[in-house]
């Protein structure tokens, strides 16, 4: 019971000893989740991506084996998983093919106009200010790219309480099919399209820039 207390504690902003576990945990937790979201798009050769909550570096070490000349920009506003992530994806940092910055959502350290892709997996419910991050996300992605929101965290009718201990521990909410197509309109994106699997509950919403 500790061990889990101490996980979940490093699951907004991991650090020290039981950050570390987390970082790992992630990486392999949401490993399938992953996999299944990415089949939804279409990476180019050359696309200029970005993932924001980049944790572990697993997604950004998926996303730089689909491009060849172009570039995996990761993001997280935990110092310990800019370091981790580094070192997971250490060759593509060398070869300057993945570079990642500590840095929030909320203030994206780049130029307007700038991404292809941008992958946010099993992060959206920690960012301070949903409805503004969407638009400083939409910011800096090119006019024609997509958004690739990524939810295991997901509310079930049938089973209104299955995230009841999380959601307390972290005090974050899961998400509804609903609320992230408002949310995704309000801020400004179009052509909303939401996948579920419904064996595992996932869900993976995308969206584009016009």
């Amino acid at each position: 019971m500790k061990k889990y207390h101490k996980l979940v504690e490093n699951a907004v902003r991991p650090q020290g000893f039981w950050g570390r576990q987390m970082i790992k945990s992630m990486n392999k937790g949401h490993s399938a989740l992953t996999d299944w979201a990415l089949s939804y798009i279409e990476i180019q050769p050359k696309s200029i991506v970005l993932d924001v909550g980049c944790g572990g570096g697993n997604t950004i070490s998926k996303l730089c084996k689909n491009i060849a000349n172009g570039k995996v920009y990761g993001i997280d506003y935990s110092e310990l998983c800019v370091e981790k992530s580094r070192k997971f994806n250490k060759k593509d940092v060398i070869c300057d093919k993945a570079r990642i910055l500590q840095a929030s959502v909320s203030n994206l350290p780049f130029e307007d106009d700038k991404f292809d892709f941008v992958t946010a997996v099993e992060t959206y419910y920690f960012w301070p200010d949903k409805l503004n991050d969407l638009k400083e996300i939409l910011r800096v992605m090119k006019h024609g790219a997509t958004l690739l929101l990524v939810f295991e965290m997901v509310r079930d009718d049938n089973d209104p309480f299955k995230w009841e201990r999380v959601e307390s521990a972290l005090g974050i909410q899961a998400v509804s099919h609903d609320e992230i197509n408002d949310m995704l309109l309000r801020s400004g994106y179009q052509d909303i399209r939401i996948h579920k699997n419904a064996d595992k509950g996932w869900m993976c919403v995308l969206a584009e820039k016009e």
